[in-house]
């Protein structure tokens, strides 16, 4: 009577061990480490500005600031215009830093995308989607797309200058302080 007496004691001792402290005797599993995007701290403007920085232009330009809330006619024009895109559905901010004068073939647009959306689709669309015969007589015929985390920059210039879209993507990089997501 003392030995069964003795087994069931134990075997209680060892459920309350084993349930005691995790409130079940049932395995735990660790969360997996989910990846978030990088995310580039500042409005577009000042990205665009620490890009120039980096990576200088001869010429006055000047960021505009897109209302991606204005829906008019004008205000989508403008949209498709600098950032290629048919509407403002996937991207939250949108700016664009151009010459002054309408001469020079040099556009550099960033746009934040929406949580959730794939930057390189918007990416693609965008470059599909600009005109790079938007000037009066000259063309951009050196275009890149490229991103860091939630933030696609297209960059478009004429080679017949000394700059090259690779250079301003390579400012973007050191902006971005990390490896870029992609360059199309």
């Amino acid at each position: 009577m003392k030995k069964i007496f003795s087994l069931l004691l134990t075997a209680v001792m060892l459920t309350g061990m084993l349930t005691g402290c995790g409130g079940s005797a049932e395995p735990t599993t660790v969360p997996t480490e989910t990846t978030q995007p990088p995310v580039l701290e500042g409005t577009l403007e000042e990205l665009l500005n620490q890009v120039l920085v980096e990576q200088p232009v001869e010429f006055t330009g000047m960021v505009i600031n897109l209302d991606l809330t204005d829906t008019s006619e004008d205000a989508m024009y403008q949209l498709k215009n600098f950032t290629g895109l048919d509407s403002a559905e996937q991207i939250t901010e949108a700016s664009a830093y151009e010459p002054m004068i309408g001469s020079i073939a040099y556009s550099m647009v960033m746009v934040r995308t929406a949580q959730g959306v794939d930057t390189k689709t918007v990416a693609e669309a965008m470059k599909a989607g600009i005109d790079q015969r938007k000037w009066i007589c000259v063309e951009a015929d050196d275009l890149l797309v490229t991103a860091y985390g939630d933030v696609v920059m297209l960059i478009m210039v004429s080679s017949t200058g000394d700059m090259t879209a690779q250079s301003f993507v390579d400012a973007f990089g050191k902006v971005a302080g990390g490896e870029l997501s992609f360059v199309i």
